[in-house]
């Protein structure tokens, strides 16, 4: 059977379910209740949002399961890996020996590490760095921001293919190798890595926040970005760990330096809005699961804050920005992008509803019903998890499930961020 009709019966097979089951119950609840206008108005609301939303989770879910990274092919093209960095003075040396260490041909490898006039001595340790390894320095006249460090180190680069790498990352040894897989395949315009929260190493940074956030960002990019993959539109290529054919990343450079919001300059969401321009083009973007990188998440709920405010303006500007050209996708990336795009953006609506608005009409019993929901989508997703993330753990699952509580509070974080699009104006990448 091929990956094609496995993909159509399990989304048939999934639809078909969750929505018989759904209306079974939504239809029930209405025929139960002797309901007055402000409370069938609500219920409507919810049944529709309940039966658009929940099919697409569930066969989201499902779906991942299919998916697998592209095997190693012998793929070896020259690579430059450009390694923007501002006040990373402690740990940039990490950074560089993982991507100097990489078991990566030496003679197709090049690195450049782009200084963007940090302000501690990030300058002096790498150019103390320098003198026991071979590798690229740009120092910026002035703190211009990460997309314009991009911009100084693409001129010094000589490879076809163009590694991006926060300055705050550790590669695996194999991570690169695996990255530049997929662009064996011509019309293959950015992949993206997996980035795996580090904290857990360090006793000083292993907060429960940072717990928190190695259980999201498995299924952000395992479960999420691998649905993506198998229609070959990964919506953000992670800063983290990314990769771009150069002549198509030098063909919309002017244009990404120069993006505007209403009017003003954009600074964060460089991540996403070059992966917007690669798809615009006409080029895949893909996943790969096997070219893994640590990151440090933010260990203090303040930063996180700060991280997830300054995310919720670049993914909605991103979407925005995606939704004018994603009408001439496919009709299967197509529905992809837009069920993705109203739960993002009608989610928040619905917590509200489902709180503020029933507690208004003394509905308790279905807020507790909501959240007994969300505790079991929760539970599904963890379950997900454990079966296709190698590293996550039982405990882990506990802190998945947990994260529904998390879940909740950020959807007031996103509702601010959007309120406030137009602020933000920060170096960095996080």
């Amino acid at each position: 059977m091929s990956q094609f009709t496995k993909k159509a019966i399990l989304c048939y097979v999934t639809i078909y379910s969750t929505v018989t089951i759904l209306s079974f119950i939504y239809l029930n609840r209405l025929v139960t209740y002797d309901l007055n206008w402000s409370q069938l108005l609500i219920q409507v609301v919810l049944i529709v949002y309940g039966l658009i939303i929940t099919p697409f989770l569930v066969f989201r879910t499902v779906i991942t399961y299919l998916y697998k990274p592209t095997p190693d092919m012998g793929h070896r093209p020259y690579v430059s890996v450009l390694v923007p960095v501002y006040n990373e003075e402690n740990g940039i040396c990490n950074t560089i020996d993982s991507i100097l260490n990489s078991d990566y041909p030496k003679d197709k490898l090049e690195l450049i590490v782009i200084d963007d006039k940090s302000k501690d001595k990030t300058l002096e340790v790498i150019n103390k760095k320098r003198q026991e390894c071979n590798f690229k320095i740009v120092a910026q006249a002035n703190n211009l921001g990460k997309r314009h460090a991009m911009a100084a180190g693409l001129k010094q680069c000589s490879g076809e293919i163009l590694v991006c790498v926060d300055s705050d990352t550790i590669l695996k040894p194999d991570a690169i190798k695996n990255l530049v897989q997929p662009f064996h395949d011509e019309k293959v315009y950015c992949t993206c890595g997996s980035a795996i929260v580090a904290n857990d190493t360090d006793s000083q940074t292993n907060t429960l926040i940072a717990r928190f956030q190695k259980v999201w960002y498995a299924d952000s990019f395992r479960l999420r970005k691998g649905v993506e993959s198998l229609f070959n539109m990964v919506i953000c290529c992670s800063g983290v760990l990314s990769a771009y054919r150069r002549e198509k990343f030098e063909s919309v450079t002017e244009e990404w330096l120069n993006e505007k919001f209403l009017g003003r300059e954009v600074i964060s969401g460089d991540d996403r809005q070059m992966t917007n321009l690669m798809m615009r083009m006409g080029g895949k973007s893909v996943f790969q699961s096997n070219a893994q990188a640590y990151t440090f998440a933010p260990h203090k709920f303040k930063k996180f804050l700060i991280q997830q405010i300054r995310w919720g303006r670049s993914g909605f500007r991103g979407m925005l920005f995606a939704s004018r050209f994603f009408t001439k996708k496919n009709t299967a990336q197509k529905i992809i992008f837009y069920l993705t795009m109203f739960t993002t953006f009608i989610s928040p609506i619905s917590l509200l509803v489902n709180t503020i608005g029933l507690a208004m009409l003394s509905r308790y019993d279905l807020i507790i019903s909501y959240f007994a929901g969300l505790l079991i989508v929760s539970t599904l997703i963890a379950l997900s998890d454990k079966l296709l993330v190698e590293y996550f753990s039982f405990k882990d699952m506990l802190y998945r499930i947990a994260f529904f509580a998390i879940s909740i509070i950020l959807t007031f974080v996103y509702l601010y961020s959007w309120l406030t699009l137009w602020k933000g104006k920060t170096w960095g990448t996080r």
